[in-house]
């Protein structure tokens, strides 16, 4: 990856993700800081739920924002907002701080900062989401990702060093502040690169614009809801595991908060920074957003499960680390994913209410809840505390599994609607009548008869023909799951034939000998692609493929990308890999030219017969010598035609009597009569020449 060759719109979205971030983790650690520092444990879950409740109002004021600015105006009024905040919150603390440790100054402290970690974070998501496509996100998540990182690591060692200072409270939130400054600057000169164009029309200037007009609007939709409940139940596992981590934290290290919580981050951003380098890219590129929504909850489930057999209560340290380093390197980023499938404009609207409101209302809920039941949590055993808690965890990761899964089908559902490929009403086929050379009519009731005789046919030549009237008649509506094996089995290697044709015709199609076998080509392939695109229909129903390859084709980028999105997710990455590029114009493929030789000792009899009849013509006396065993090759062939166009050729090329008399002798008993009447009159003629 060349740094230099990445187009402007990512090194600034890297840029501001490393500020952002930076400000994040600065401000993560300062509030951890001041709640364990300043506060006793019973009052923990309650200024946690009072930091999740000023971020509602925040999200709620944030929402109505990205509603009238876009996601890029909110972010840049919440960025002033709080830089002025945090310069007037430096001057109280310095002033009247020191004056004692249960001032309300350090409640707000804590809640400024806490909003910190979220907002600007969400706001940045939903400006970024708003400006990348499917395949910019996989193909720069990890890189966008990783300055972030960078930024949590910056971050980390800053606050260590600062914990060693006098003034470590003014200190680190003056240095929140300078961050944050720098990113209002950024936004400020680049905004250009964020604002999305008018181009859809304009809202009813009667209609209501109020917070909950709009509120309303995302929780109507099926998405949305989905959306909501993955934030939730993951909201509810990441809370519960850091309420109690940081009960460890305070019991095992309340001498030295600063320094714990700056090495904390600083190792767990590094971690982050090898997921994000190494790990995420291929995550996403391989195993997609469903991937990289369920990773997490996955993990935790694990160590849950390890902690109950084992009895293990530092669990919790290792349940804390891995939200840290997952969460905000791969859980997130599939989380963000999920709004691409949303209209551009809508994006940064729906993430302030999804993610910015749903998540601190969570946690605020939860918070509460562990406030009025602290003495159940910790009483008992210490056996008894581990078994508690992981037990809730298990049953909450399987319920976040469950979600993910939804929310996977539903992203793809909301794609394959925006690229306008979705089937509306039932499909309707001709399949009614019974073909010509169908042993029986194409309806329901005949699939499992059908596919038995088509399983029965070893010529790949008919087998093809049946495959073809089969999936041209067939309605995938009403197919059995016994039905939809055939297809995916039908489906493989009809793939991997189209692969081989795809491949020749690359390799072929530069060489002016070999143009009329590319015609035939061509004509096969065409067939061939058309009845695996009838076949996918089968595979899901509800989705116009032929619309999804347009859109493929089409130079619309993002359209592009939301297609092969939607072939993903039906295929898997690597089929659709291989269907992209069937689509692809021929005129991109750029393939050097190939000699007869290799083509031909490449060449297999497994090829249809056409293309052997093409390749067999294209042969001349000057290449005799290097195709000539690919011609008697041909003379065992099981198609007649073939046997009688290579001896056709051979006859014509050949200049040896005696190895035409040796060929000629051998098929003049063949079971064609063609191809024998053909070799004895060339061996009658040979003899009567030699009796001369």
């Amino acid at each position: 990856m060349k740094i230099f060759q990445i187009d402007r719109k990512i090194k600034i979205l890297c840029l501001v993700y490393f500020m952002v971030a930076q400000s994040s983790m600065m401000a993560r650690a300062t509030s951890d800081s001041f709640l364990l520092k300043y506060f006793q444990p019973e009052s923990i879950p309650l200024m946690i739920m009072a930091a999740a409740s000023l971020s509602i109002v925040l999200a709620l004021f944030t929402t109505y924002l990205c509603g009238r600015f876009q996601a890029f105006g909110a972010m840049r009024i919440a960025t002033s907002g709080i830089v002025i905040t945090l310069l007037a919150m430096v001057c109280v603390v310095y002033l009247f701080g020191n004056k004692g440790e249960t001032k309300p100054i350090y409640v707000f402290a804590y809640m400024l900062c806490e909003t910190i970690v979220i907002l600007p974070m969400v706001l940045f998501w939903g400006m970024a989401m708003g400006v990348l496509n499917p395949t910019e996100s996989k193909k720069w998540m990890g890189l966008i990702g990783a300055a972030g990182t960078l930024g949590c690591i910056l971050a980390g060692f800053t606050i260590s060093v600062a914990s060693k200072q006098e003034f470590v409270n003014e200190l680190s939130l003056g240095l929140v502040a300078a961050v944050l400054i720098i990113v209002s600057v950024i936004l400020m000169v680049r905004a250009d690169l964020f604002k999305l164009t008018d181009d859809e029309p304009k809202p009813d200037v009667e209609k209501s614009n109020s917070v909950l007009s709009k509120l309303l609007v995302l929780i109507s939709s099926k998405q949305s809801i989905l959306m909501t409940w993955l934030v939730v139940f993951s909201a509810i596992v990441l809370s519960i595991v850091d309420i109690n981590f940081k009960f460890e934290v305070r019991k095992d290290y309340s001498e030295d908060l600063y320094d714990f919580f700056g090495q904390f981050y600083t190792y767990t951003s590094c971690a982050q920074l090898l997921l994000q380098l190494f790990v995420v890219k291929a995550i996403l590129t391989r195993g997609g957003v469903i991937a990289a929504i369920s990773i997490l909850p996955i993990l935790l489930l694990l160590t849950a499960i390890g902690a109950v057999v084992f009895q293990e209560q530092d669990a919790v340290y290792v349940g804390k680390f891995i939200t840290q380093v997952v969460f905000f390197t791969i859980e997130y980023v599939g989380l963000q994913m999920l709004f691409l499938s949303v209209n551009k404009k809508l994006r940064g609207q729906m993430n302030s209410a999804v993610d910015g409101l749903t998540r601190p209302a969570t946690i605020a809920a939860i918070s509460l809840v562990i406030t009025s039941t602290l003495a159940w949590w910790q009483e008992g055993t210490e056996n008894d505390i581990v078994l508690r808690l992981n037990l809730i965890i298990i049953v909450l990761c399987l319920c976040w599994l469950f979600v993910a899964f939804l929310n996977y089908r539903q992203y793809l559902n909301s794609l394959v609607e925006m690229i306008g490929a979705k089937f509306v009403f039932p499909r309707v086929t001709s399949a009614s009548s019974t073909p010509s050379f169908l042993p029986h009519s194409v309806i329901p009731k005949n699939y499992n008869l059908l596919e038995n005789q088509i399983a029965k046919v070893s010529s790949k030549e008919e087998r093809f023909k049946y495959i073809k009237e089969y999936y041209s008649n067939i309605n995938p509506t009403c197919l059995t799951r016994k039905n939809k094996v055939f297809a995916k089995n039908e489906f493989k290697k009809l793939l991997i034939e189209c692969e081989t044709y795809y491949h020749i015709i690359a390799t072929i199609r530069l060489v002016h000998e070999f143009k009329d076998l590319e015609i035939s080509l061509d004509e096969m392939f065409e067939q061939k692609l058309e009845v695996l695109t009838n076949i996918m229909s089968t595979l899901d129903s509800n989705i116009n493929f032929l619309v999804v390859f347009d859109c493929i084709k089409a130079n619309d980028v993002n359209a592009k990308s939301e297609a092969i999105e939607v072939l993903k997710g039906v295929m898997g990455p690597k089929r659709t890999d291989i269907l992209t590029q069937f689509v692809t114009p021929k005129d991109d493929l750029q393939k050097p030219e190939i000699s007869l030789k290799t083509f031909v000792e490449k060449a297999s009899m497994d090829y249809p017969v056409p293309i052997l009849r093409e390749l067999l013509m294209a042969f001349t006396k000057e290449t005799f010598l290097e195709v000539k065993p690919f011609i008697l090759d041909c003379f065992s062939h099981e198609n007649n035609s073939v046997r009688e166009t290579g001896l056709k050729v051979f006859l014509s090329l050949e200049t040896d009597p005696d190895e035409i008399g040796k060929y000629c002798n051998m098929l003049s008993s063949d079971s064609n009569a063609s191809v024998s009447l053909l070799a004895k009159k060339r061996s009658n003629k040979l003899q009567t020449n030699n009796s001369f």
